[in-house]
């Protein structure tokens, strides 16, 4: 099958770099929120490309993980903070109060981590096959510093890993061919 890659590569490189710009004050919310959608339109296009619905498919499971659990981080912010204010009006030298919170807050935020795992193995797995179509090895190792990036969440040094790898990923978009030329 011969297939002209130069609109979905464009589209996955820029949502890379807006992916990218995530880390910069008042425009990363939104930067990062177009990066989604255009990485999703750009995976979509290559699965269709290379008749293969898991490329999609799993991406987008990523992308719907990712919003579960930021939804979740902020619930369970909200709910953290209504609580606190509310048990402290009520029982100002209760001990238990922060004891019962720190609890469900950090199981939220151990569901909260798993969650993000999941979906970073499952964006992994996207460029995995990105790679073994296109013949470009830096969604591999993308794909793969982004899910140990995820993994050291926990380490500060994660949001450097995670940086590289979306770094490494639009260089990938970028230098991808602009035909294909396969046998499927």
């Amino acid at each position: 099958m011969n297939g002209n890659l130069s609109t979905p590569k464009l589209i996955g490189g820029i949502g890379a770099i807006l992916l990218i710009l995530t880390i910069t004050p008042h425009f990363g919310a939104i930067a990062g929120l177009a990066g989604i959608v255009l990485m999703l339109i750009s995976f979509n296009m290559f699965s269709k490309i290379f008749n293969n619905p898991q490329i999609f498919k799993n991406a987008l499971i990523s992308f719907i993980l990712v919003i579960i659990g930021g939804f979740l981080a902020i619930l369970t912010v909200g709910v953290t903070f209504f609580s606190l204010f509310t048990m402290i009006g009520s029982q100002p030298h209760s001990s238990h109060i922060f004891s019962n919170i720190g609890i469900g807050t950090t199981f939220v935020f151990v569901i909260l981590y798993i969650l993000l795992i999941v979906s970073a193995h499952y964006l992994k797995t996207s460029f995995y096959l990105l790679s073994s179509y296109t013949g470009v090895n830096l969604y591999k190792t993308g794909g793969l510093l982004y899910f140990i990036g995820t993994i050291l969440m926990i380490i500060v040094i994660s949001v450097l890993v995670n940086l590289v790898a979306w770094v490494l990923i639009a260089v990938a978009f970028f230098t991808t061919p602009e035909e294909i030329k396969s046998e499927a």
